[in-house]
């Protein structure tokens, strides 16, 4: 998990990350702008400012796989909602079946 933050202040960034062992883009990092551009996600407020056409509000959860860098899901938050600690077992079968659908089998 990679957390990308919305946060609009430092000590917004570090209440979230508090307790919570993830990975996160620093705060001051132009790499936010540029995931939140690529993946087309990010807070309503920021609409704008990245000049961009929101595909995934947030709190957004994707799901990427990390041998071919192929989205699993994008719908991972929902999953998690749904599913619970299952949402994994999920993505794992997600993974598996797109991976064999990649090389034609």
């Amino acid at each position: 998990l990679v957390y990308v933050s919305s946060d609009q202040t430092l000590e917004q960034y570090n209440g979230y990350l508090h307790n919570r062992n993830w990975m996160a883009i620093p705060f001051d990092s132009s790499q936010r702008s540029e995931l939140k551009r690529h993946f087309s996600t990010c807070a309503h407020r920021e609409l704008e400012e990245l000049g961009i056409d929101r595909k995934h509000e947030i709190p957004t959860i994707i799901v990427i796989d990390t041998q071919t860098q192929g989205i699993i899901t994008t719908n991972g938050a929902d999953d998690i909602e749904r599913m619970g600690e299952g949402a994994l077992e999920h993505w794992k079968e997600m993974q598996t079946w797109i991976r064999k659908t990649a090389m034609g089998m």
